[in-house]
């Protein structure tokens, strides 16, 4: 009878803490995730055994983008690379951006943004070998499975390698109960908390050997540049920036616009060829059974493009300025110039999203490219009882250094409007699979169209060379 009601108590509390924690589902986090990128045919699953990451296919406000899984479930190891047209070029200066979400308190072991040479490329991971995953490593810093005295090297060698990497740490892996549980659990021993570093995972000077006498060998993991105690496992999706300066060789990345930090890349580290080094995310996760995501907002440019934007007012015959006046009736040109300035790959699938000012009535749109080719855009109907906000167009021509530029040319009339109407700015934007760009449109007023009188009373006759004063009356 006292069995029967233990049970009934500890069955009432997991009822009762079920009522309080209500757990979160996959939809409803991948309903929260961020504005992101379309990242097809840019990232691939690692091709290894086991590997647990995919992509999964979310719609935002009409817009297809991905979200990256690299765990879900305990025992994974997930690695996401880029593929040969996303590479990273450390020639030149880089950005990336991205969102992470690591779950709410269950948390998996974090992530790593992996810079990589390594011979296996789509391949790579850390070596684990016939048993369980070590999580400390996170798919890419060395193995630590040894009880007995051994050489840095050893576990450098386990490693990911020709490699750099930033981890998201949100396990503290430091030795366990007492330290008493050191295989494969003592890279943290320093940070207290959850912590970003960056270091070498095929360096022997990443790790340092601790232990012996009383008690087994084990490796710490040496950090650099560490920021410590951050909230990263709160359930909440985390802004990630990493800005590459090659004349530097500085790699800077701040989280959450909190302080940023910086750490020199020895691009010897690669190889000789720096200019396509894969990269990408690497994740474990070993008991907690929490998922990993992350959602791209801005990759490595292996295109450099330009946009820009003028306005004209063609009953004028004039440009249309930042705060500039119009009248109700004019002809407007909004002409898009987009342009491709340098590069190794073409600028493909180009999606334009422009904005319709509902004060301005657009006739006619078309698309000239550089090349002489020409394309038509048809408008979006307006039933006149709602405004179309933007106009979704998708380019049929690439842009490269053969076909460098394409004009986006919209006509347009400026409202009769019977009082001063203001036109508010806003963001065009043209997505395409290498990189994203953004361009701001101008705010003016569109003013009456009213004619104005001048009457002078009364009319004398003024004698040449003569001094005469008028009255008059502008109306």
């Amino acid at each position: 009878m006292k069995e029967v009601r233990f049970w009934g108590l500890l069955l009432g509390l997991f009822v009762c803490l079920g009522a309080v924690i209500p757990l979160v589902s996959k939809a409803d986090v991948f309903d929260t995730a961020p504005a992101g990128l379309n990242l097809e045919g840019l990232f691939e699953p690692g091709k290894f055994d086991r590997n647990s990451a995919t992509m999964q296919t979310v719609s935002k406000n009409g817009h297809s983008q991905h979200v990256i899984e690299l765990t879900n479930d305990d025992n994974q190891v997930g690695a996401m690379w880029s593929t040969p047209v996303n590479r990273f070029n450390m020639r030149v200066d880089n950005q990336v951006s991205m969102w992470v979400n690591f779950g709410d308190k269950a948390v998996s072991e974090g992530l790593a943004v992996v810079l990589q040479n390594d011979p296996r490329k789509m391949s790579a991971i850390s070596r684990y070998g016939k048993k369980s995953i070590i999580g400390e490593n996170l798919g890419v810093y060395g193995t630590d499975t040894y009880t007995r005295r051994t050489a840095p090297a050893t576990i450098a060698k386990t490693a990911i390698q020709k490699s750099w990497a930033l981890e998201l740490d949100t396990k503290v892996n430091d030795g366990g109960f007492w330290g008493l549980y050191p295989r494969g659990n003592s890279f943290d021993e320093k940070p207290k908390k959850m912590h970003m570093a960056a270091s070498y995972p095929a360096s022997p000077d990443t790790y340092t050997q601790r232990g012996g006498l009383t008690s087994s060998y084990r490796f710490e993991q040496n950090h650099g540049s560490i920021a410590d105690k951050l909230p990263l496992a709160d359930g909440n999706w985390h802004h990630l920036v990493l800005k590459w300066v090659a004349s530097k060789q500085i790699m800077s990345y701040t989280l959450d616009q909190g302080p940023t930090r910086m750490t020199t890349i020895d691009t010897t580290v690669f190889g000789k060829d720096i200019r396509n080094v894969t990269w990408g995310l690497t994740s474990t996760a070993t008991t907690a059974n929490a998922r990993t995501l992350v959602v791209f907002d801005r990759l490595p440019q292996p295109i450099e493009i330009e946009s820009d934007l003028n306005v004209t007012n063609l009953t004028q015959e004039r440009t249309v300025h930042e705060g500039d006046w119009v009248h109700g009736g004019d002809e407007l040109e909004y002409e898009y110039v987009l342009s491709y300035l340098n590069g190794d790959n073409e600028w493909q699938q180009v999606k334009a999203s422009l904005p319709l000012p509902e004060q301005v009535h657009f006739s006619h749109a078309k698309i000239r490219y550089a090349d002489g080719t020409e394309e038509e855009i048809n408008l979006p109907a307006d039933d006149n009882e709602s405004s179309v906000a933007r106009l979704q167009h998708d380019l049929q021509r690439t842009l490269s250094m053969k076909n460098p530029h394409a004009y986006i040319t919209l006509i347009g009339e400026a409202a009769k409007v019977d009082g001063d109407t203001f036109v508010d700015d806003d963001m065009s934007y043209f997505e395409g699979h290498e990189m994203k760009t953004a361009t701001a449109t101008l705010h003016f007023t569109i003013t009456t169209n009213k004619t104005v009188n001048l009457t002078i009373e009364p009319l004398t006759q003024v004698k040449k060379g003569s001094p005469s004063s008028l009255r008059a009356k502008l109306s």
